[in-house]
């Protein structure tokens, strides 16, 4: 079978599944082949061998279980860097890079940061590598993630910045730990809502997931304790869910965070909300 056939048969098998069956085939045997989507494309006529062919096919048989692209890949790049992933960790999105582009225009060199509910370790690994001498805590409540996290840390070379702890929050955290900024993309997802959520969704972690009845449950907890971690005059950043942003701004604020503000994403929708400390709070 040629290139160019296997493409046509495994997004056959995936138009049920997918948007673009056919990007996702070219994906697959690229990843198949450890080359790239252009190899395939311009190699369309080249003859594939049986056991490249085998693998390919138990790949998208693998997709059409409504299994994540990322998680059967075991890989997802954000913020231009390579993570790994599995259905352990939340599958990063694009969305929140804005999260992490707004810390870094607001971090100062020789930061410390907290990011709470690491998973991947995407967001705290990307303010390492692109902040000037930042260094952090990524606390987390799943060991398997915790596992992930410092893989991608050691993968992108800055493991030497980032401390990781098990933590529900901040419960184990040293006491005297202060931080410029507290980071968190928490579960926002209303319990009611999760089984309406497209199936490969519910593939990922439900602990990355559930935000409680309102979707607010993570917010309120981490607002709750803020202060006594972050410095004077220190940041916390939220990803909030759709119509999420005036709910939780509300909380900042009568937690007496200021200086508050809320970032759309390229849709237009608000996606980041972020305070400052109240100097006497």
């Amino acid at each position: 079978m040629k290139v160019y056939e296997a493409v046509l048969a495994g997004a056959e098998m995936l138009k049920s599944v997918c948007e673009n069956p056919r990007f996702e085939s070219e994906l697959f045997l690229a990843f198949t082949l450890d080359t790239d989507r252009r190899y395939i494309i311009i190699n369309r006529d080249t003859d594939l061998k049986e056991e490249d062919l085998k693998h390919f096919f138990g790949l998208i048989s693998e997709r059409k279980k409504n299994i994540p692209y990322q998680y059967i890949v075991g890989k997802k790049c954000f913020m231009g860097l390579e993570f790994e992933v599995s259905p352990a960790v939340l599958i990063p999105r694009p969305e929140t890079e804005i999260l992490v582009e707004e810390v870094l225009k607001r971090l100062k060199p020789n930061s410390r940061f907290l990011d709470i509910g690491t998973g991947s370790g995407a967001i705290a690994v990307s303010i390492a590598k692109y902040s000037i001498n930042s260094k952090g805590y990524a606390v987390d409540i799943s060991n398997d993630a915790l596992a992930i996290a410092k893989k991608n840390a050691k993968r992108n070379a800055v493991d030497g910045k980032i401390k990781f702890i098990k933590s529900d929050l901040y419960s184990s955290l040293p006491d005297e730990a202060e931080f410029d900024f507290i980071i968190s993309n928490p579960p926002y997802i209303r319990s009611k809502d999760i089984e309406k959520l497209q199936e490969e969704v519910q593939k990922e972690p439900l602990i990355a997931l559930d935000g409680g009845k309102d979707g607010l449950l993570f917010y309120r907890r981490i607002i709750k304790d803020a202060g006594k971690h972050l410095k004077a005059d220190g940041y916390i950043a939220f990803e909030v869910g759709y119509n999420q942003a005036g709910e939780v701004k509300d909380l900042l604020k009568n937690a007496n965070f200021f200086s508050l503000e809320v970032i759309k994403d390229l849709q237009g929708i608000d996606r980041v909300v972020i305070g400052k400390r109240e100097l006497f709070s």
